[in-house]
């Protein structure tokens, strides 16, 4: 069945939520929560929840060539719904589809998940979405089509851009996710350069108001910082975008077999702390590796933050 193209455009309210991983970024509607991730970048996906459970799974996988995408479609009914047994009268054209944004939309009826399929050709990459329950005209028009609308392939040729659970970042490409802590209202993020090893870690602490208390951001940081072998040499005030901040200053372990073995660390870490009063939050970006390599600029990897004085 050829894809229809539909009659008028969908976008994103401004109050949906931006993310971006990997392959993949869009906006989701508000409440919509990532409950499970890949940390693998070559493979993986993401899947989103509401209280009311699944709402949608966005997955990529490396694809030398476009595949068929109806073929496809009728393929994962097939294995992950229907079965294959009861679904050996499914044909390909028995689907209904539309195009929205990049994708092809496809539904065999209101009852199934709703597929959406596109293919990046510059990185080689099928992206696929499966909706849970939103296979209505009005759920396409409302839910659907603006997702796929806003989305964008995060294939930039110099950069990754990660946009997930309150934490906002642009790394050259080099630089792969190492871990990642996810706590109530206490998230991290810890990337490391394949060639170079250097290190660039994200936190964010929610309710900054209970967490810092009547704290100074040099209380608050350093005994976090201290529980993990981080040893700070000092302190500088600055701002971050009119935010209160402080520029760190730090010597830490090396993460590397016998170097961590022996005790030997790097110096020459620096950090940048500041507190959103507005957002009532608490961020940290910090960045240290082997000596002379290059040091990431605060505001290529921090998008919409600007580094102010005193540092």
């Amino acid at each position: 069945m050829k894809p229809q193209k539909p009659r008028e455009a969908q976008t994103a309210p401004a109050d949906w939520t931006p993310f971006a991983w990997h392959h993949v970024r869009a906006r989701v509607p508000p409440g919509w929560e990532v409950t499970a991730y890949s940390v693998e970048d070559r493979t993986g996906r993401l899947e989103f929840n509401t209280r009311r459970g699944l709402e949608g799974i966005v997955s990529w996988e490396p694809c030398a060539r476009e595949p068929d995408r109806l073929t496809t479609m009728a393929n994962f009914l097939a294995n992950n719904i229907i079965g294959r047994k009861d679904a050996r009268g499914l044909r390909a054209s028995d689907i209904h589809t539309e195009e929205a944004g990049p994708f092809v939309v496809g539904w065999l009826d209101e009852t199934r998940p709703c597929q959406a399929l596109a293919y990046d050709a510059a990185g080689a990459c099928l992206v696929r979405w499966v909706f849970e329950g939103h296979g209505t005209a009005a759920a396409r028009h409302d839910v659907i089509r603006p997702i796929l609308e806003s989305f964008d392939f995060n294939d930039d040729s110099a950069a990754c851009e990660y946009r997930l659970h309150g934490i906002h970042a642009r790394l050259p490409r080099d630089y792969k996710i190492e871990d990642i802590a996810v706590l109530p209202a206490n998230v991290m993020m810890s990337f490391e350069a394949l060639t170079t090893k250097r290190r660039a870690i994200f936190r964010r602490w929610g309710l900054a108001d209970l967490v810092l208390g009547r704290k100074t951001l040099d209380a608050f940081y350093t005994p976090i910082v201290k529980a993990l072998s981080i040893e700070v040499e000092a302190f500088a005030p600055c701002r971050v975008s009119g935010c209160e901040a402080r520029r760190v200053r730090f010597n830490a372990p090396r993460e590397h077999h016998a170097e961590r073995y022996m005790r030997r660390r790097w110096s020459g870490g620096t950090a940048v702390v500041w507190h959103d009063a507005a957002a009532n939050r608490v961020y940290a970006f910090e960045q240290i590796g082997p000596e002379k390599t290059e040091e990431l600029i605060f505001e290529d990897v921090v998008p919409g933050r600007v580094l102010e004085g005193g540092c």
